[in-house]
Parts: C-alpha cells; structure tokens; sequence
C-alpha cells in the first residue's frame, strides 16, 4: 500500500477500459486500485468505458459512459486517461478534448504496444489528429524510454512526457521452474502476440522433451492456433485454457518452467513482469519496453521477432538445465522486486499528481 506520507490534495478522475475486459491496461489498472492509489488522493473516481460485443453495443456502452464523464468531470481537477489503439484512441481523444476545453489538467497514458505502426501507416489526418491530442494534453505518460524517444520525436513535446514504467505486487514466495517442464504463455492468441511461433518452435522442443507440456492461457483464435498444433503434429502436447485470472492463473506459473511470449510488438507487458515476479525463466522478444525488463543472459533471454529457432534453442537450454533456470528466475525476479513493483510505479503516479496539484494550485500551466 501506498505509505502516508505520499498522499496528495488532487481530486482525480481516472478513466480506461471496463474492469470486467480482459488485458494488459485492465491489469495496470487493478495495481494501482489495489495498490492504494485512490486513498492516497483527495478524491478520487474509475470509470469504466463501457463493454460492448458489437460495433453498436460498444458506442452504446460509451455513449452511456460519455455522459456519466460529463455530469461528473467538474467535480475534478486531473483527468488521467489511459489509452491504446484505435477505438480506444479514438474515445479517448474525445474525452481529453471535452477535459482541456473544461479546464481540466489532462493526463495521458498512453499503453499501446502498436503505437508506431498505427502511427506511421494511418495517414496525414490520422497524424495530426493524434498530434493534436497529445498536444492538448498537460502530461503524456508512456511504458518506457524507448517509449519516450519515439513520441518526443514524432508526437509532442518532449518535456511533457514521463516514462512510467508498469509494475506488479512481487509475490512473497518464488514458483519452483528448476523442478518443472511445461512452457507457459499468457496473452491474446492473435498476430501480433505470435503464439504461432511457439508453436512452430514448440516441435523440436516436444520431441526432446516427453514430460513437457506448451500451455496457452489467453482468449482470442483458439481454434486457428490449434488447427496449426494439429498440423504440426503436437496437438495432444498443446493445452488451450482460455483467459485466466486468479487462481486458475496462478496455478499455470506453478507449473511453468519457462515463460515464452514472442510478441511482435509491446509496450511493457504485464505478462513478462508476472512471469519474472515468480521467479520463472522468461524468453521474449526486443521490442517495446522489455530490453529494460531482460538483459539477455542474465534475467531473461531477448529474441529478435518471428526468431523460431533462436527461440526452440533458449527453450531446449533452459529445458535442459534446471540449475540454469533458478539463477535465471531468480536474477528476473530481483529485477522486478528493485525496479519494476507495483508499489514504485503508483509512487511515480503519486508525484506526477503532486506536480500537477502545484501548477493547478499556483496557476503555473503552460497555456496561461
């Protein structure tokens, strides 16, 4: 919990996806609710933008969400918004817009993994739109340094932006990898996590390996991820277990000897910080912000993108060699323990609110 002495005067209104959806942005925000973050403020409110199965169930859910924003964002004085692609960019531009014409001081969060290639194939409108978003903005938070270069070069002003990277509760006890064998992913299974390329490496490993299992926890194409596990011929060593959370989640990182997440592109997840918190090997891929999680060889391993071979060969050593695994798993979760934490990030969040509360206060915004 958030000790007393970081408490701030500001009145914030914290707004993202619906806590009920799945995700990594759901995930950060459940650290911070759970970690103390609204005590530590004066005031403070989540809302939810709603959930929606169809492209009219979604714009009624923000519809709805839209006017409990209105009847209620006076009574702030930070609007800390997160926000991702598409349809969320699009939401949320339009609350930032509504804040800042309110007089609001507007925080964005930014958490998309796929901001860049958004960016850079979206078009001339499409850039200066999300150039006029973010320059409206008083803060712009993004996942890392990495993070941060590319938007003061491309997007916004570079002394408006602040690298919060993501954290996660350290749990008190390490999991055991030295004495397991399955391979653990943990994601949507879609093109851009590419659990296509575990499973393509996934056969080399198998046939070494009797005892081990690839197990996949995540919603998304199932049923065209295990079409490809048949046509490679390891469906029967391939477990699809859907979305999981709590308990059920924490079951897979006991079983785990190796964590596995070849995304094509990141921001800082949430997943890899879990699977290092318990102490397991984890293998992934340079992108994002997870060079400042891994250095290679020495917490993790970093593999470049749709790298198959590289990745069945990290997974054969590791596999190989349990004492391996401990010094690994135990040097990731030294890493988050001191770095990475959920208790640290909400500090950052903590001052960045005080440092907000004193331009509000002493009228030192930039636009007056």
């Amino acid at each position: 919990m958030v000790s007393v002495d970081n408490r701030v005067n500001a009145k914030v209104l914290m707004v993202g996806p619906d806590l009920s959806l799945h995700g990594g942005i759901v995930s950060v925000v459940r650290g911070y609710l759970d970690g103390g973050l609204p005590e530590a403020c004066d005031a403070f409110e989540y809302l939810g933008t709603g959930v929606g199965s169809s492209k009219f169930g979604k714009s009624l859910a923000f519809t709805r969400a839209l006017a409990r924003y209105v009847r209620v964002m006076s009574s702030y004085d930070i609007i800390h918004l997160h926000i991702s692609a598409r349809g969320s960019y699009k939401r949320k531009s339009i609350m930032a817009r509504m804040a800042h014409k309110a007089g609001k001081y507007v925080i964005l969060h930014d958490h998309d993994g796929e901001f860049k290639k958004a960016f850079e194939e979206g078009g001339d409108a499409y850039r200066r739109d999300v150039r006029e978003t973010f320059g409206i903005a008083d803060r712009v938070v993004v996942l890392s340094e990495e993070w941060r270069d590319y938007f003061a070069e491309n997007v916004c002003d570079s002394e408006k932006i602040d690298v919060v990277h993501n954290g996660v509760k350290v749990p008190a006890l390490p999991c055991s990898p030295c004495s397991r064998q399955d391979v653990l992913f943990l994601g949507r299974l879609d093109a851009r996590k590419s659990p296509d390329v575990l499973l393509r490496a996934s056969r080399e490993v198998l046939s070494r390996f009797s005892e081990t299992k690839i197990v996949f926890g995540g919603d998304g194409e199932i049923e065209k991820n295990k079409a490809l596990a048949e046509e490679l011929g390891i469906a029967d060593r391939c477990e699809f277990c859907g979305w999981v959370t709590g308990g059920e989640r924490e079951a897979l990182f006991e079983r785990a000897a190796v964590y596995c997440l070849p995304s094509k592109n990141e921001g800082m997840p949430m997943s890899v910080l879990e699977a290092m918190s318990h102490g397991i090997p984890t293998i992934a891929t340079a992108v994002g912000g997870v060079p400042r999680l891994i250095e290679s060889g020495t917490n993790g391993f970093l593999i470049k993108v749709d790298d198959v071979n590289n990745l069945a060969l990290l997974i054969n050593k590791l596999l190989f060699d349990s004492e391996l695994r401990k010094e690994i798993g135990d040097a990731g979760r030294k890493v988050v323990a001191d770095r990475f934490n959920s208790k640290h990030s909400i500090e950052q969040i903590l001052n960045l609110y005080k440092e907000t509360d004193s331009c509000i206060q002493y009228g030192s915004r930039d636009d007056e």
